[in-house]
């Protein structure tokens, strides 16, 4: 009789045994999930974007830690959530756009299980910005009639700088032409973004004012490409050429974006000349 009880009593605390280690396999909560809005923005520097994030945790959430990555690398000081669901704003600044940018939303739940999601940020400038942040140097000049490089080789070492305060220079390089280089000071520009209309102004030795316009076509970080009309290039035609010049001729000129350099020498080389031929600018009123 005592084994009879002895072994039901067995029987029953193996039973129990069963169920509390069942029960306790059953509380194993799933993991937490998060859920974006957007995983791939397109953005310039300046814009703020902004994604919905939307988290489930059976656990119960701890936190959501965001950190901005730049190549992968943790970048700034993370943020942190404690809702299930939010909206993050990001302000994209310039230090973005050369790194490739990310942003990870790690959530943690109670038992202290996390998982991550990235939203990848494809960041490029403006073209004002662009323009302010390399030097350009001009490289080509093809002519709409032949579709050839038509450029004159005193030209090919002339690089422009812009400032954000609407001014800018050109080093002429140690080829200097036989009269513009000698005469003229590179002054102010105006960038119309509507438009994509470059304008740069030019004063004289005898103050005249002369406007140059570029139509920029692309721009990005190698090079800059844009349209623009030529006059009177019909009175340097000698007879000799296969295609005579016209009085109005279409060409594009094409910059490449190099770094800006601290040797950087606005007109001829050496700082004696870099108050410009004309010593002196024009004012100038842009059209809105």
């Amino acid at each position: 009789m005592k084994k009879s009880v002895f072994a039901n009593l067995a029987v029953l605390l193996f039973a129990a045994l069963f169920i509390v280690t069942s029960c306790d396999d059953d509380d194993d909560s799933a993991p937490p999930t998060i859920t974006l809005s957007e995983e791939l923005i397109e953005a310039k520097a300046g814009e703020e974007i902004s994604v919905n994030v939307t988290v489930v945790a059976e656990a119960g959430l701890n936190k959501v830690v965001v950190t901005t990555l730049h190549d992968g690398t943790a970048f700034g000081t993370p943020d942190e959530f404690t809702t299930l669901t939010f909206t993050y704003t990001h302000t994209v600044s310039e230090e973005d756009v050369d790194p490739i940018l990310s942003i990870q939303f790690t959530a943690i739940d109670n038992d202290g299980q996390e998982v991550s999601k990235d939203l990848v940020v494809d960041v490029e400038l403006t073209v004002t910005q662009l323009l302010l942040k390399y030097d350009w140097l001009l490289s080509e000049e093809i002519r709409e009639l032949t579709n050839e490089n038509d450029i004159s080789d005193v030209y090919t070492d002339d690089i422009y700088r812009f400032y954000e305060d609407g001014s800018y220079d050109k080093s002429i390089g140690a080829k200097v032409d036989d009269f513009s280089d000698l005469w003229y000071n590179h002054c102010y520009w105006n960038f119309n973004e509507a438009d994509s209309m470059l304008i740069l102004s030019r004063t004289g030795a005898f103050l005249e004012d002369v406007r140059d316009t570029i139509m920029i076509t692309t721009i990005d970080h190698e090079e800059l490409r844009g349209d623009v009309v030529y006059y009177g290039l019909d009175a340097f035609n000698t007879g000799s050429e296969t295609v005579p010049y016209e009085p109005v001729e279409n060409y594009e000129k094409v910059f490449y974006a190099t770094a800006r350099s601290g040797d950087f020498d606005p007109y001829q080389n050496g700082a004696e000349d870099d108050a410009g031929p004309a010593g002196t600018c024009n004012d100038v009123t842009w059209d809105k």
